[in-house]
């Protein structure tokens, strides 16, 4: 009987180790219709990006940083972001590049690689956040490398609010680009450095940008941050690791990769400078946090590929806290990408091994936009990326989620006059039992 009981026993152990933990029930999600139309600005100021990262400000306000942005100047300048739309409804940038420059159709291009738009708490206004506006009267991105070459440029990873010396600062990954020489044939930009931005949360002046030290490779990190109780920072890294087999590709770009993903940690009470070392982090290398990054392994299934751009977070559900990550399928080619999900886990570095489709975007493969008529189409259909969470949005168990819609790699010249191509999308994805 005895021998019975501990059998038993044995057996709820082993059961119960082997059970999916923090496992969430996840609904389907629905087009956010008031903050797509939030976002759905002709100017002045913002009027498309992407990346759409966000952090919710002391005072309630909440920041979205922006990567690649269209800006309308105040007054407007000949060939700014200003957007205007016709009598059918369709939103139109005029021109600012023209052939033989540009070719063999007009086409708009980007003045200000990054911006940050403040929404307040109570959501009736929007204000932009640029560099200051050059000689000419043109906003100038926000984050500037300290390099003196035009054709240098920060793309955003995540912000995160951090308590230093009794202070509230906001710590941001930036992605140093130059825009200037070829990565390969398929692919026009090469990557530089890792950075950290601080700035003031309260006024969100920039006080310094510090380069990452001994970083010996290129893996992106900071694509998603987590701050523990203890000051430990947390921070998640993607690193394409090899191709993706598609039957409709004759070539590969750099996005048909696969995708996986890494977690370090380090002490953030030690500062900026502490922080930005390399060879004070940890990287998880499957059963421990271990001194040598190169051991890290990745924290999703071996056969799963994430978005280059992603969110993790804490979340309260069903009144235990539930590490979440939502991402694209990325397991498929670039042009495919279209499926949402969420993942979820007990600690932040997982495992995570299940993951939950939400959403199906529509405007993956889109031809058509509002207001073009029975003749007017996009040469290419629209790609997707960048999916990120806003968890300081929630609304009876729905968390806004959102993404980012573009013109692939490679379309034809002509098309960047429409300007709802380029900027963010918003769903609301209901998961049982979440709370604020």
């Amino acid at each position: 009987m005895k021998q019975l009981f501990f059998s038993a026993v044995a057996l709820v152990l082993i059961t119960n180790s082997t059970l999916p933990q923090c496992e969430i029930s996840v609904g389907k999600g629905e087009s956010a219709k008031e903050w797509n139309e939030n976002f759905t600005r002709n100017g002045p100021g913002w009027t498309g990006a992407d990346t759409t990262v966000s952090v919710e400000l002391p005072n309630g306000d909440s920041a979205f940083f922006f990567s690649d942005s269209y800006i309308a100047e105040d007054p407007a300048k000949p060939g700014d972001g200003s957007v205007y739309t016709n009598d059918n409804g369709l939103r139109l940038r005029k021109p600012n590049c023209l052939p033989p420059i540009c070719g063999p159709a007009p086409e708009v291009i980007h003045y200000v690689y990054n911006s940050v738009v403040i929404r307040s708490k109570d959501g009736k206004t929007m204000r932009t956040l640029t560099g200051p506006k050059d000689k000419n009267g043109y906003s100038t991105s926000f984050f500037k490398p300290k390099s003196d070459s035009p054709n240098h440029m920060y793309w955003l990873g995540d912000p995160i609010i951090v308590d230093v010396a009794g202070k509230k600062k906001i710590w941001m990954f930036l992605n140093e680009w130059d825009v200037a020489r070829p990565y390969d044939k398929s692919f026009w930009i090469r990557y530089r450095a890792q950075a950290i931005a601080q700035m003031d949360a309260e006024t969100l002046a920039i006080e310094k940008i510090v380069d990452l030290k001994n970083k010996f490779d290129e893996a992106v990190w900071g694509i998603s941050l987590w701050l523990s109780d203890r000051n430990e920072l947390y921070i998640y890294g993607m690193r394409n690791e090899g191709d993706i087999k598609t039957e409709t590709k004759s070539s590969l770009s750099i996005a048909d990769k696969y995708k996986k993903l890494y977690i370090a940690k380090v002490d953030a009470s030690k500062g900026l400078e502490f922080t930005v070392d390399l060879k004070n982090w940890t990287a998880w290398d499957g059963k421990k946090f271990s001194k040598d990054l190169n051991s890290r392994k990745s924290i999703i299934p071996e056969t799963d590929s994430i978005s280059d751009e992603l969110t993790v977070r804490r979340l309260n559900i069903n009144g235990k806290p539930t590490f979440v990550i939502v991402s694209f399928d990325t397991s498929v080619g670039y042009s495919e990408w279209k499926d949402l999900y969420l993942y979820s886990a007990c600690e932040p570095q997982g495992p995570f091994t299940t993951k939950h489709q939400f959403f199906r975007t529509p405007t993956a493969g889109q031809t058509k936009l509002p207001g073009m008529t029975g003749s007017q189409s996009l040469q290419s259909g629209l790609s997707v990326y960048n999916p990120h969470m806003h968890p300081q949005f929630i609304e009876n168990g729905k968390m806004l989620v959102s993404y980012n819609s573009n013109l692939p790699f490679g379309s034809k010249p002509g098309d960047s006059i429409y300007a709802d191509f380029y900027r963010p999308r918003f769903v609301w994805v209901p998961i049982e039992g979440l709370q604020r």
